[in-house]
């Protein structure tokens, strides 16, 4: 009888792909709101749902101080969205520009993350606000920041405005090893 671990060719596992990369197309802006390097990454689902995440290219990942997220922005706690039914009712309206989180540093120092696109908060990555290193360490799975629902409409034209990943590894390859 063989054991199935043995049946199994470890060096094959490193050529699955993740969920996100199964289920999700990925669309980038580069430098976002005039700010270089603030590159953020939306992986956009079949079902109109798109998480929101940063791009390797992001500052962010050169920074090696110790940060927090803050999910307060303005006079609106993201962490207390609520949304209820099929058609997901009382998500907070965001628009291309929404900040979604605020990454601060030890230093005092901090940035803004929109969530680029006209959509409907769904909630926020209770995971990332558990454990912040998620968004370092997994940002194009487990680290996302936020999931967000728009129509069908505005996805698809949303998709076509932004750089595809092979557009955008082109732009940034001299930035970031992808």
């Amino acid at each position: 009888m063989c054991n199935i671990l043995e049946s199994i060719d470890l060096k094959e596992i490193d050529n699955f792909k993740s969920f996100t990369d199964r289920y999700f197309t990925k669309r980038f802006i580069v430098n976002a709101n005039g700010v270089k390097n603030n590159d953020i990454m939306l992986m956009f689902h079949s079902n109109r749902i798109t998480l929101l995440s940063l791009a390797p290219s992001h500052f962010f990942f050169k920074n090696p101080q110790t940060y927090s997220l803050n999910f307060f922005v303005g006079n609106v706690d993201r962490l207390c969205n609520t949304v209820k039914g099929k058609s997901k009712k009382g998500g907070q309206y965001l628009t291309p520009k929404s900040v979604i989180c605020k990454v601060e540093y030890e230093d005092g120092t901090n940035f803004e993350i929109p969530c680029g696109m006209k959509s409907t908060l769904i909630e926020i990555n209770e995971e990332l606000v558990k454990n912040p290193h998620l968004l370092k360490e997994k940002p194009d799975s487990g680290g996302f920041i936020a999931i967000m629902l728009s129509s069908i409409a505005i996805s698809d034209a949303t998709k076509k405005e932004l750089l595809t990943f092979e557009d955008y590894s082109k732009l940034v390859s001299d930035k970031v090893n992808l």
